[in-house]
């Protein structure tokens, strides 16, 4: 994957994210959106831009178990600083594509 395709799609994520906010999105939810408008992206490689986006501080990723159901999920959460971000509030980002 070249280096602009995973700026993209980073943008994409917190957009997506946007949508919900204040509240979080699953990644199964993330994954979907993505696969829907054509970047087909594997659960590990999903998992590396939403760290990454975390790092940065643009989101927050928490891992939820259910045990009963023997359901791991991981749900995501624009921050006020992702925000900040995709409104123009603060400097871009060269390595998100908005």
């Amino acid at each position: 994957m070249q280096r602009s395709e995973a700026r993209e799609i980073r943008g994409r994520i917190l957009k997506i994210l946007e949508i919900n906010y204040p509240e979080g999105v699953s990644d199964r939810i993330i994954s979907l959106t993505l696969n829907d408008i054509n970047y087909a992206v594997n659960p590990g490689v999903l998992a590396g831009y939403l760290e990454y986006l975390a790092e940065k501080g643009y989101v927050e990723n928490n891992e939820i178990d259910n045990h009963e159901l023997n359901m791991q999920m991981r749900i995501s959460k624009l921050t006020a600083k992702g925000k900040d971000l995709l409104e123009g509030n603060i400097d871009q980002d060269v390595g998100v594509s908005l």
